[in-house]
């Protein structure tokens, strides 16, 4: 390669990591006009005592009382903190093989394919905590709603009932029910980046599979699933960064609940607990994933 073509090529290149960071610029002037001032306030906060005065709010230094306190002195932050690891432990694999089943589904020629697409990404495009509180029933829908539920799956169950259903059997079918429709509802992301994975693994490669005689399953295993490692890191991160921070987990709602009564302290080192044990964890699990990811490529 030239002098010349070589300084083309690095100016190019160059251009296109310029072009890139443009792209998260106004990412970035977001996060640290809205979010870095919170974010270190709530560690001075979690490290103080905090008092909410008339005049304001007075913060005098307590060292690691508040962190001492979680574990020490507040019989439910321990049970509440195992119960939230345990529900990310049991969710994030069903909700990573629930993408990706949908995904491999997603990525096939049929028609109507699009309309299916939108449909299982739509609940993202509409998510939020107070479009989730009105369609389950809690929180913000007393006030916008005047109580009960956006879509009243109780009087479908109401319905089975007088049919002549038994009410353990309505009962299974409900949970059936709702859990499936959660589950749609934590996937959508997921299952977006799989499809998007799937279009970087060439068609060629499955004609040279089916050409030395590897059927559907063998070709999933063997050249599917090696390619799609990397796409399958990035959903496993953001699902379990994800389950961790669902606003009905149980930590979440402690937190807010310490909040909510003005223990903005003890709220905040229980927050920085819990941020760094997801942190720990998500590390850990990136590093043990990756490195048997990446062993395939």
């Amino acid at each position: 390669m030239t002098p010349a073509l070589r300084k083309g090529r690095l100016s190019y290149e160059r251009r296109k990591k310029w072009i890139g960071f443009s792209f998260i610029v106004p990412w970035l002037i977001g996060c640290l006009t809205f979010f870095l001032r919170p974010f270190l306030d709530t560690l001075r906060y979690s490290l103080s005592n905090v008092k909410i005065l008339d005049e304001g709010v007075a913060v005098t230094f307590a060292g690691l009382k508040n962190y001492a306190a979680a574990f020490a002195e507040d019989e439910n932050f321990l049970p509440l903190f195992l119960e939230s690891m345990g529900d990310t432990v049991f969710q994030v694999p069903v909700v990573l093989l629930f993408s990706l089943f949908v995904g491999v589904i997603l990525n096939q020629e049929f028609r109507g394919r699009t309309f299916f697409r939108a449909v299982f990404f739509m609940p993202v495009i509409i998510a939020s905590g107070v479009v989730i509180s009105l369609i389950r029933g809690d929180g913000y829908s007393d006030v916008l709603l005047g109580g009960g539920m956006l879509f009243q799956a109780s009087s479908f169950e109401t319905l089975l009932l007088k049919a002549g259903m038994h009410e353990e059997l309505v009962n299974a079918m409900m949970m059936v029910i709702n859990n499936i429709f959660e589950l749609s509802w934590k996937s959508g992301v997921q299952i977006l980046i799989f499809l998007a994975g799937f279009k970087t693994i060439s068609p060629a490669l499955y004609e040279v599979a089916k050409i030395e005689g590897a059927n559907a399953w063998e070709t999933f295993w063997k050249v599917t699933i090696p390619l799609l490692s990397p796409v399958i890191i990035v959903n496993l991160i953001y699902t379990i960064v994800d389950t961790f921070s669902d606003y009905l987990n149980p930590m979440i709602v402690y937190i807010q609940d310490n909040l909510s009564k003005l223990n903005v302290a003890y709220a905040s080192a229980m927050a920085w607990i819990y941020f760094l044990s997801v942190l720990a964890i998500t590390a850990v699990v990136m590093a043990v994933v990756s490195r048997k990811a990446f062993s395939y490529n």
